[in-house]
């Protein structure tokens, strides 16, 4: 049984690895004039708030060379729900023509192939996930050294949440095609549906799965707890009278808080750096919990509703 579920698999499965060497193909070259140019500016000297006005220009530099790079980057963020949905094409396609019937006739039970099938998929989605994860954290890691690890860019793409991100399109792909029994149409909405609850996540979700710190300081120069902290939210009062307001981005050793006027109390929201941790493994649970109640589904509707 396991060969014959490796032998349909084995298509989707080598354009999964197409796919990962294709990134590798891109991200290398890049990832290492990225590396280079990082110690050879002795960028990390300037890794601190109070950097100097040289350092300012060597990150400025750096910044304007591969900023675009990275941000194009970002791009990325679509890969794990690609390959997600991709794996499970050969599941899906089996319900639409019917030769799950061949193997449901050979004495195997319903149990034992949906076992069978889910667990090699839920294997080689984790597989292609761990790939993705080495490979993106190498690449990006000279933006987390200065940008740190809490910048929506670096955060994506470290830790642990593309597990969460990859099953979770899988699975999402399954609970529509065990439904549906069309994969292109489930496939598609799949697709859809991972980059829409990933949208929501990022933008309403993340911020709040874990309880931010709050912070007053006096002055333009923010404190150093605040260095690479993701802010939510930050206002500054002059005797009592609101005088800025703003949100949603980083202190770094080249963004200061707010212009340097006398009085100016600072009020600040955020996500220390210490929280990433927290926040990468609430949300890959929350991804990966979302998979498997799909996954479920998937068996149970696949068990008790196909004939």
């Amino acid at each position: 049984m396991t060969w014959v579920g490796w032998r349909l698999q084995r298509t989707e499965t080598l354009i999964v690895v197409g796919i990962l060497a294709l990134l590798a193909a891109l991200l290398v070259p890049t990832g290492i004039q990225m590396a280079n140019a990082y110690h050879r500016d002795g960028l990390s000297a300037c890794l601190s708030m109070n950097a100097g006005p040289t350092c300012a220009d060597a990150i400025g530099s750096f910044r304007a060379h591969f900023q675009s790079l990275l941000d194009l980057g970002s791009w990325f963020n679509l890969v794990p729900g690609l390959i997600g949905v991709l794996l499970a094409a050969p599941f899906i396609l089996e319900l639409e023509h019917g030769t799950y019937r061949l193997a449901w006739t050979q004495s195997i039970t319903r149990r034992r192939w949906l076992a069978g099938k889910l667990g090699m998929l839920v294997a080689a989605t984790l597989v292609a996930a761990g790939a993705m994860i080495a490979l993106f954290t190498w690449w990006r890691a000279s933006s987390i050294h200065l940008d740190g690890r809490l910048d929506n860019g670096n955060y994506d793409f470290t830790g642990t949440v593309i597990l969460g991100y990859t099953l979770f399109a899988l699975a999402l792909a399954l609970a529509l095609g065990a439904v549906w029994r069309r994969a292109a149409a489930s496939l598609a909405v799949a697709f859809v549906g991972y980059f829409v609850t990933r949208i929501l996540v990022d933008y309403k979700v993340r911020d709040h799965l874990v309880a931010p710190l709050k912070a007053t300081f006096k002055g333009a120069q923010p404190p150093s707890v605040l260095y690479n902290a993701h802010i939510l939210s930050i206002h500054g009062d002059v005797h009592g009278r609101q005088v800025a307001s703003g949100g949603g981005f980083f202190f770094s050793a080249t963004k200061l808080a707010a212009p340097n006027m006398q009085g100016l109390v600072m009020h600040v929201t955020y996500q220390p750096q210490s929280q990433f941790w927290p926040l990468q493994l609430t949300e890959t649970g929350v991804f990966v919990g979302l998979a498997a109640a799909l996954l479920a589904f998937a068996a149970w509707w696949t068990s008790t509703r196909t004939t």
